[in-house]
């Protein structure tokens, strides 16, 4: 999965299909790119309306260990819950 950051950073993450994907969302043979999701929890909000945001919670970290990424509102869904 690769996430691009508020400062335009690309952050790349590697980990099993469940952790970015719902249920059947991509199947073998899917065109890509496809939209992935990965939770995070927000844990501060900067002066310039960036969000900072955890996903450690999830044990999830990008390639080079990071879990704390600066993030525009916009890209983040509300958390649903089945």
């Amino acid at each position: 999965m690769r996430l691009v950051d508020a400062d335009g950073r690309t952050w790349f993450f590697v980990d099993k299909v469940p952790i970015f994907f719902v249920d059947d969302d991509i199947l073998p043979g899917a065109a890509l790119p496809w939209p992935a999701f990965v939770r995070c929890h927000v844990v501060g909000q900067q002066e310039d309306q960036i969000l900072v945001v955890s996903t450690a919670p999830d044990h999830v970290e990008a390639e080079d260990g990071t879990t704390q990424f600066r993030v525009r509102p916009n890209q983040l869904e509300p958390a649903s819950w089945s």
